[in-house]
C-alpha cells in the first residue's frame, strides 16, 4: 500500500473518530441523602469539604448542604437567635420529609457541625420515629445535658457524637461567655461529651445505648484532625472517620 493511500486512510479514520459523539454517561443513582449542616457565620469548612471528600471516600449518597445562617460573618446572631434556629430546624425537618416522600425507602443521614449539630437535634424533634438512618454530631455546640431522646427516637441506628477536650476556645470559653445554641452558659457537649439525664426510664436507657461518643485522641492527628474546633471538618478526617458511618456497613 502506497504512502499516499495510508495517509488517506489515516485521515478518514481521524475524521470518523471526531464525528462520533460519545453517548452521555448515565446519571448515577444515589443510594440516599446526607444533609450537611455547618455552624455559625456562613463560612463553616464542613460545607466546603463534605461535598467532595465524602464521595471521594466512597459514600454513594447525594450530599445536600443545608444553608441556614443569617449570612456571612454574623456568628453571634446565628448562635443566640434561638427562634431563628428553631425556624431553620423546621425547614430541615420539612426537607427530610420531602426527601422521604420523593424517594421512599432510601436512607437519610444528618451531619452537623457546632451549632449545625444543634440545628439537626432540634429538627429531629419534628420527625417521625426511625425516619433517619444516623445522625452525626461534630463538636456539638449544645449543653452536655441536652436531652437526646427525641434525636434517638427519630434515628433508626446510632447518634454519633465526636468531641474534643482541646476545643476549649470555642466550646468552653466562647460558650461560657456567649452561651451554647440551646442558651446554656458553660462548656458545650462537643468538649467532653454528652451526659445522660438523671430521669431516664427503661425506654430512655435503651435509647441512650444507641449514642456513640467518640472523644478525640492523639492518634487522630494521623487522620487529619488536630482536636480543635474545625478539625473534624477536614477532608482527611471525613474520609477516615465520618464516611464509614455513611456506608452500608455499621461504621466503627
Amino acid at each position: 500500500m502506497s504512502a499516499k493511500r495510508c495517509l488517506q486512510r489515516l485521515l478518514l479514520l481521524v475524521l470518523g473518530l471526531l464525528a462520533v459523539r460519545p453517548l452521555p454517561a448515565a446519571e448515577p443513582v444515589s443510594a440516599g441523602t446526607v444533609f450537611v449542616v455547618g455552624g455559625v457565620g456562613g463560612l463553616d469548612p464542613l460545607q466546603a469539604s463534605a461535598p467532595w471528600a465524602l464521595p471521594h471516600a466512597g459514600v454513594p449518597h447525594r450530599i445536600e448542604v443545608f444553608p441556614w445562617t443569617h449570612g456571612m460573618l454574623r456568628p453571634l446572631r446565628d448562635l443566640q437567635d434561638v427562634r431563628y434556629l428553631l425556624k431553620q430546624a423546621d425547614r430541615l425537618a420539612e426537607a427530610v420529609l420531602e426527601e422521604q416522600a420523593r424517594h421512599p425507602g432510601r436512607p437519610i443521614y444528618l451531619l452537623g457541625h457546632s451549632a449545625g449539630a444543634a440545628l439537626i437535634l432540634a429538627a429531629s424533634e419534628k420527625l417521625p420515629p426511625a425516619s433517619v438512618e444516623r445522625m452525626i454530631l461534630l463538636a456539638a455546640a449544645v449543653s452536655p445535658t441536652y436531652d437526646l431522646r427525641p434525636a434517638l427516637r427519630a434515628t433508626r441506628r446510632e447518634v454519633i457524637a465526636f468531641s474534643s477536650t482541646y476545643d476549649r476556645l470555642c466550646l468552653d470559653w466562647c460558650t461560657s461567655l456567649f452561651g451554647t445554641a440551646d442558651r446554656v452558659y458553660g462548656p458545650a457537649a462537643g468538649l467532653d461529651g454528652f451526659r445522660e439525664p438523671d430521669d431516664l426510664d427503661e425506654e430512655g436507657r435503651g435509647a441512650y445505648r444507641r449514642l456513640v461518643q467518640v472523644p478525640w485522641h492523639l492518634g487522630m492527628i494521623w487522620q487529619g484532625t488536630d482536636g480543635l474546633h474545625n478539625g473534624a471538618c477536614m477532608p482527611i478526617f471525613l474520609t477516615h472517620r465520618i464516611a464509614p458511618w455513611l456506608l452500608p456497613k455499621d461504621g466503627y
